[in-house]
């Protein structure tokens, strides 16, 4: 999704600057996420100087309970939030950014009959209605004059809606009243929502920054694994961050900001460049993961990804479990013969345990890269003790892209060093598998590949003749960006270096840039045809519904009938203390869990307890209608959805030797299983939305 709008990889809203934002399924600026403690930072001073902050999540016990306002909302339902907000501004109050929508989307582009653009017969450009000629012409040949935002227009016979008239029309249907029964929200919540957010992106409000005279829209949405992980994750990712389209609130100061799309200081330059659609395509660093635009080629699966059938979804790694375990289904040429696995424990941090390991039974042999005997190492026939991080040497870890912040700054690069030695035969992952490419002839095509994604340049790109110790690799890297005085020693001596201090086109690039977003996903049509032509031929089962022009919400399987009982939604939720799987063995931190009381515990409603016959503390199992089940304490909270069981982080630890996290908390990921029509077949996301029965033990 912020790929689309923004042209990088993340995404955040603009806390310097910002006075209204709505968090939705994400704890953004709570400790979590990436740049957990600067955003914490940044979140508290905007608060402090009044920025109102809602909390739309279905748990409310860290972030939401310290917002100005938290609104419990039904998992799995953001989208429908979304769409019925925009069309409160849309078609109720008349709240958007005409300017932003004509000049910087796709909005304008005339839609024949089947969906797709109305094209110039030359050109084959998208055809716009130019208002003051009173005829259609290709974007970008209007010579200025006013573009119709809105409206039909009849040209040839044909009569061509403009694409922001088909998603004003589109919206209309998610009135408050009947999304309220769908999120549980309140319709007149629903509307005051919308209203206080249009009214506070002040459309049509300017800011001088350094000179330059920029569109100020302090409002945004800011949205994270918690809404879109379920089965419409790219429908419902895009619904949200519409809302900033809707009222210009993209790459400008106070909205919602790419993290670093351009960059015009050295060492690094990149910008986003205009498809022959005018549309936003990332350039340079940027791209560092596959983009959703273009939608790359459909052909016959080659890999157990399955990308070849997944054209705009940016990686396809939960497509693995299924092909490993059904590879008849998607007629594959072969079966893998060896997995590596570095640094991740699928085992404990994808679906049910038990699934997973079927699938990684598949393998003839595993190699795995630990620093602890976890779940996945158990598995491994060849298990390398990894180098701590703290063990590590690493060149510029915080990829600007990711963890560096967005927005007004300094471009800064530092390096990750040993506090101490690595123990016994720990070696750094990467270092050694640089060695198997060497042995195995091919390092040569990694170095040429680096020097493209690192911009290394002579004399100090790496040659394929040659072969570099890890030091070395990070010597060169750093003199061809800072110059043959910088090298790895001096970062040794001085940690990190700036860079320069961003430009206002770097921070807030919108205003700078011509390439147009997508409120209309023409792309997809083409996309999914040929998918199904594909998968026809080859007789593969494959969901295309979603390869739609206009978002929808649509219900995830947790929505299926269920049988009498299952009417709780278990969801998972992180805690501000711990990171992934990484820390539940740290000392400190599980006694600090210990003394919690949600951290090993499972969230339920208050009244929704006391209605069942369950007090604080009391031992309970929570199980699914295919018989997955977990048990833990039951903690009592008013700050929870009444729908709603809670489970946080990644607990319930199953190797033994991990003796301070073993068989403490709750594993969440036991509850789901995993198949394929659990995966977004857009954004490749697994369904992390599931149905329970609670019963008191």
């Amino acid at each position: 999704m912020t790929y689309l709008t923004h042209g990088t990889w993340f995404g955040e809203p603009d806390l310097r600057r910002c006075r209204y934002l709505i968090l939705m399924g994400t704890q953004n600026g709570s400790v979590v996420n990436h740049l957990p403690m600067d955003l914490a930072s940044k979140m508290a001073d905007a608060q402090m100087r009044g920025m109102k902050l809602v909390v739309v999540d279905p748990v409310g016990v860290n972030t939401g309970s310290k917002a100005d306002e938290w609104v419990p909302i039904r998992p799995g339902t953001d989208a429908a939030l979304s769409l019925s907000m925009i069309h409160v501004l849309l078609n109720e109050e008349g709240i958007y950014d005409r300017e932003f929508l004509r000049k910087f989307t796709n909005g304008p582009y005339l839609i024949r009959r089947d969906g797709h653009y109305l094209r110039d017969p030359q050109s084959k450009k998208p055809l716009v209605w130019d208002a003051s000629t009173g005829r259609a012409t290709p974007f970008g040949d209007s010579n200025g004059g006013p573009i119709a935002l809105e409206g039909r227009f009849g040209i040839n016979g044909e009569t061509a809606p403009t694409a922001f008239t088909l998603f004003k029309e589109h919206v209309q249907p998610y009135t408050p009243e009947r999304v309220s029964s769908i999120t549980t929200i309140p319709a007149e919540t629903i509307r005051r929502l919308a209203r206080e957010f249009g009214a506070a992106a002040q459309i049509g409000s300017t800011i001088m920054i350094e000179g330059h005279e920029l569109p100020f829209r302090p409002a945004a949405v800011n949205w994270y694994r918690g809404a879109i992980a379920h089965k419409h994750a790219m429908l419902t990712g895009l619904a949200i961050q519409f809302l900033n389209v809707i009222v210009g609130a993209i790459d400008v100061p106070g909205g919602h900001l790419g993290s670093n799309p351009v960059s015009e200081t050295p060492p690094l330059h990149w910008s986003p460049v205009s498809s022959a659609d005018g549309l936003l395509i990332p350039q340079g660093y940027a791209r560092r993961r596959k983009p959703p635009y273009p939608a790359t080629k459909v052909k016959p699966p080659e890999t157990f990804d399955l990308l070849d059938l997944a054209p705009v979804a940016p990686y396809g790694t939960t497509f693995f479990t299924e092909t490993l375990l059904h590879p008849e289904r998607f007629k594959l040429a072969y079966s893998p013969e060896m997995l590596i696995v570095s640094r991740c424990n699928p085992l404990m941090t994808c679906a049910n345990p038990e699934v997973m390991a079927e699938a990684l039974k598949k393998f003839p042999f595993v190699v795995a890269f630990a620093c602890e005997m976890n779940e996945t190492a158990r598995f491994a026939d060849l298990l390398l003790p990894d180098a701590h991080y703290l063990e590590r040497l690493d060149a510029f870890p915080n990829e600007p892209t990711e963890f560096m912040g967005a927005g007004e700054g300094e471009w800064h690069w530092m390096i990750r060093q040993p506090a101490l030695p690595p123990r016994g035969q720990a070696r750094q992952w990467v270092e050694v598998l640089f060695e198997l490419a060497d042995r195995l002839g091919f390092v040569g095509d990694i170095y040429a590949l680096l020097n493209g994604i690192l911009d290394l340049k002579e004399p100090f790109a790496y040659k394929s003749t040659e072969k570099y110790g890890w030091e070395e690799l990070a010597d060169r890297w750093a003199k061809s960006w800072f110059g043959p005085e910088k090298g790895i020693g001096w970062f040794k001596e001085n940690g990190f270096i700036r860079s320069g201090r961003k430009t206002v086109k770097e921070a807030y690039p919108r205003a700078f840039l011509a390439p147009r977003l997508p409120i209309y996903l023409e792309y997809f049509l083409d996309a999914g045809e040929e998918i199904r032509k594909v998968t026809r031929t080859l007789g593969i089962e494959w969901d295309t519904d979603d390869y739609q022009p206009l978002v929808d919400w649509k219900p995830c399987p947790a929505y299926g009938s269920s049988r009498p009982g299952y009417d709780l939604f278990a969801v998972n939720y992180k805690l501000p203390f711990h990171s992934l799987s990484y820390t539940a063995h740290n000392g400190l931190l599980a006694q600090l869990s210990e003394k919690s009381p949600s951290a090993y515990s499972i969230l339920l409603n208050a009244d929704t307890g006391r209605r069942r016959g369950i007090r604080e503390g009391d031992r309970i199992r929570l199980e699914t209608e295919s018989g997955l089940a977990v048990e833990g304490c039951a903690y009592l909270t008013e700050c929870v959805h009444s729908e709603v069981a809670g489970i946080a982080g990644c607990f319930g630890r199953k190797s033994p030797e991990l003796a301070l996290s073993y068989q403490q908390g709750v594993h969440f990921n036991t509850l789901l299983p995993h198949s394929l029509d659990r995966i977004d077949a857009l954004s490749a996301a697994l369904d992390a939305c599931v149905r329970v029965k609670v019963s008191r033990l």
